[in-house]
């Protein structure tokens, strides 16, 4: 059985090249046809470059930067990539990589969620006042994003419809599988590193000092609601630090009181390190599933999140962490402000990671898989 993967894009580190990551420990044989591929991330990624291959997209201008811009052409540089010959090709994706010219293959889509910039969910591409050219290409913007979206939302459903079996990420992405394809889709969750946790945990809790600050980890866009709470803890006064990178990074600086550090980009290492010594993770996010919130509770920490989406699917409220209910800094402050650390057993918060492990991932979809291939065999 020969398997091919493809991705949307790699033009940062997070949960789906995560998911990405897993496929390919799976079948380390595998090539991955993608549009963009920033060889700055080499140093995050465990998947050598020369199993990546890029498309036409990544000829363009300055792709790392503009890759949102570039939209509208992915769905021809993924129909014109050719895989070759193989049996299976598993697309990692929430857009572009379901368009992915399939030839025989039988394509087992897992997705991320229906792509948000076309199907009315909060998402950087709908903000153009995050990027630099903003002054030159709002007008643009302004007069035709709505005919393009009409269009590529056509084309989005047509491709989705060309895809054998559908992977949702979470029983949020089940939903809107159901809701704007029309399709029925078998949950597994992401996979989740918990065992990189695990070697440092147990020794850090008995030697680490009383943690104090709080933590976010994320990607700073305009959806992930990272400046709620940067401004909740700016009334708070509480000491917050923020990890990630992105379009609302210079802002949120800008922003910050004394008593919040922007971090930028951190490596896993180092991401483990802040958790381990961390009171609890803000996760402001509606977010279709969530790592973040999973690996918090595999360094025995609680998550304070807000009340929707995947975080739903993965936090026990009142055991490993609470909930608040409007995405506003005051919904944040009123949680923080009746927290206690000590209320949550670091052992409970584990037990319920281990539920999301990398291994339980990639058995589940090795498992798939095969019983799809076996399946053709047996029909054909």
């Amino acid at each position: 059985m020969k398997v091919a993967l493809s991705h949307d894009y790699f033009v940062q580190y997070g949960g789906g090249e995560k998911v990405i990551e897993a496929l390919h420990e799976i079948w380390p044989d595998s090539s991955i046809y993608t549009s963009i591929f920033d060889k700055s991330l080499t140093r995050f990624l465990t998947i050598r470059p020369a199993n990546i291959k890029t498309n036409l997209i990544s000829q363009l201008p300055f792709p790392e930067k503009l890759y949102k811009h570039y939209v509208p052409l992915y769905p021809v540089a993924f129909k014109t990539t050719n895989i070759g010959d193989v049996d299976i090709l598993i697309s990692s994706s929430t857009f572009a990589a379901k368009f992915i010219n399939k030839k025989d293959a039988i394509h087992i889509c897992y997705l991320h969620t229906a792509p948000r910039f076309l199907w009315g969910y909060e998402t950087e591409l709908a903000e153009p006042e995050v990027i630099k050219l903003d002054r030159l290409l709002r007008p643009v913007y302004k007069m035709v994003l709505p005919s393009i979206k009409t269009i590529l939302r056509k084309m989005d459903y047509a491709a989705a419809q060309k895809v054998d079996f559908f992977l949702a990420n979470s029983e949020e992405v089940k939903k809107r599988i159901e809701k704007h394809y029309r399709r029925d889709s078998f949950v597994i969750y992401p996979p989740v590193d918990i065992d990189r946790f695990a070697k440092v945990s147990s020794i850090k809790y008995q030697v680490s000092k009383k943690p104090g600050f709080f933590l976010v980890v994320s990607r700073l866009g305009g959806y992930k609601k990272v400046d709620i709470a940067v401004e909740a803890f700016n009334k708070l006064g509480l000491p917050l630090k923020v990890v990630g990178d992105g379009p609302q990074f210079a802002y949120l600086k800008k922003i910050a009181n004394s008593n919040i550090e922007l971090l930028g980009r951190k490596s896993d290492e180092e991401i483990v390190d802040l958790l381990l010594g961390s009171k609890a993770l803000i996760f402001p996010t509606y977010e279709d599933f969530g790592i973040v919130p999973v690996e918090a509770m595999a360094a025995g920490k609680p998550v304070i999140a807000f009340r929707g989406g995947g975080a739903l699917e993965t936090i026990k409220e009142g055991v490993t962490g609470e909930f608040f209910d409007e995405q506003t800094p005051d919904a944040i402050i009123g949680v923080v402000k009746k927290f206690n650390p000590d209320k949550y057993n670091p052992e409970a918060c584990r037990a319920q990671a281990k539920k999301f492990s990398k291994e339980e991932f990639k058995r589940k979809i090795k498992f798939f898989v095969e019983e799809v291939w076996q399946n053709r065999k047996t029909t054909s």
